[in-house]
């Protein structure tokens, strides 16, 4: 390789490392993200494209289109990181590389729109523009548009769509070589989306605490423990128990009888006592990357401190934990309080995959036909929102729980009750 080569290259990576460093300064959250990418220029191959370990650049492409239009490579940037975020870049077995390539070319650039950051802006095109407004302001997942090209909802061709959406090639996704070390960079990915979703809610916690040039407004906070405790304790019921009752009891005449007879009271207290609480609960976790391994730990915990309270729950219990995203991954049933601890403790996430909630309605639903569910009232669902919801309503309440304030929250059926943690 000659200096001159050398030049190009260094030149290359520089470019890149720009492009991160200002993306940085919108997205710190995403700094795991920054940090799992390295970058690989060439004198070969007339593209740009990522394999999850590096972003691999030819010179000369990147070199041109950098003098042309800055601000569309840093965009690029986002948009191939993105990519490796969302796991785009290891497709299913059996899928179409067409429509799934640009399904995701689309899902990103939905996202990054949605930012709404002028110096990633794009040339004004209408046309484009109203297909992204008929999306509503929704972030759809790639498989959910998938599935929208498959069924050819859209009017536009598919052809327009890639003039429209794509920035990099997709080639390196379908490799068959390297499974093993693909594997390993898939591993890698699916923590760096846990951590980042995590470092997404911190950052926002911290919104306001820095002195800086922007201007942010405040949501007011909503009172999220008093609703979701109110919406669990409406669904226990009466019934008695093997339990001393000592609020009806009458301590007078047990006195005077003792005072009186000796060992012998009036009236003793009785052995049932009338409590209301709840006996089957099914809690579904979204795993489709919004929550991770210790969003969902707060979760079940500030569940577990109102159903382990003496009047909410049975000493025999049986709750369903459900791990689904576009199908399910996990069933764990909960007998005990011992059980419920070890299982929030050593909760494993498992999915990553698209946002489908009816899954866990169809398996619910079986549990039911096979009478395992004999009674149940409440299904609780935490999610961020995004996903396919059942058309009609189940025979029991519902409950879609969110981690905070979303314009996502505005896609839950009317069937279903929208609430905070």
């Amino acid at each position: 390789m000659d200096e001159n080569e050398l030049k190009r290259q260094r030149l290359c990576t520089e470019i890149l490392q720009n492009c991160r460093n200002e993306l940085y300064h919108y997205f710190p959250y995403l700094d795991g993200a920054f940090a799992s990418v390295g970058y690989r220029c060439t004198e070969k191959e007339n593209q740009i494209s990522t394999d999850g370990e590096n972003f691999i650049a030819e010179c000369g492409y990147l070199l041109k289109h950098y003098r042309q239009d800055p601000a569309r490579v840093v965009r690029g940037y986002l948009h191939m990181l993105l990519h490796c975020l969302y796991l785009h870049i290891f497709p299913e077995k059996g899928i179409k590389p067409d429509l799934w390539n640009l399904a995701c070319d689309i899902a990103v650039e939905l996202v990054i729109e949605g930012e709404q950051i002028q110096e990633l802006a794009l040339p004004e095109d209408l046309a484009r523009n109203r297909f992204i407004y008929s999306f509503g302001g929704k972030k759809c997942s790639a498989q959910q548009i998938y599935q929208m090209l498959e069924k050819k909802e859209f009017h536009e061709s598919n052809e327009q769509l890639y003039t429209w959406f794509v920035f990099d090639r997709h080639d390196n996704w379908y490799e068959s070589s390297g499974g093993e070390r693909r594997a390993k960079t898939k591993r890698k990915w699916e923590k760096v989306l846990a951590y980042t979703g995590q470092n997404r809610h911190d950052q926002k916690r911290k919104r306001g605490s820095q002195k800086g040039d922007k201007t942010e407004y405040l949501q007011p906070a909503a009172k999220s423990r008093y609703d979701y405790k109110k919406f669990l304790k409406q669904f226990t019921f009466p019934r008695e128990e093997v339990e001393l009752d000592l609020e009806s009891f009458d301590y007078i005449f047990y006195h005077f009888g003792m005072e009186e007879y000796g060992d012998m009271p009036l009236i003793e207290p009785l052995e049932y006592k009338e409590v209301n609480r709840m006996e089957e609960l099914v809690i579904a976790i979204d795993t489709s990357g919004s929550c991770s391994s210790e969003t969902v730990q707060q979760f079940l915990a500030e569940t577990y401190s109102i159903l382990s309270n003496r009047e909410n729950f049975f000493h025999k219990m049986k709750v369903y934990i459900i791990q689904c995203d576009c199908c399910i991954q996990d069933v764990v049933v909960i007998h005990s309080e011992e059980e419920w601890k070890n299982y929030s403790r050593n909760i494993r996430i498992q999915g990553r995959g698209g946002t489908d909630f009816r899954p866990v309605f169809a398996y619910v639903q079986e549990q039911r036909q096979k009478k395992e569910l004999k009674d149940l009232k409440a299904l609780i669902y935490f999610t961020d929102g995004d996903g396919i919801y059942p058309r009609s309503a189940p025979e029991y309440r519902c409950a879609f729980v969110f981690l905070e304030q979303t314009q996502k929250m505005d896609l839950v059926p009317p069937w279903a009750v929208k609430l905070l943690v």
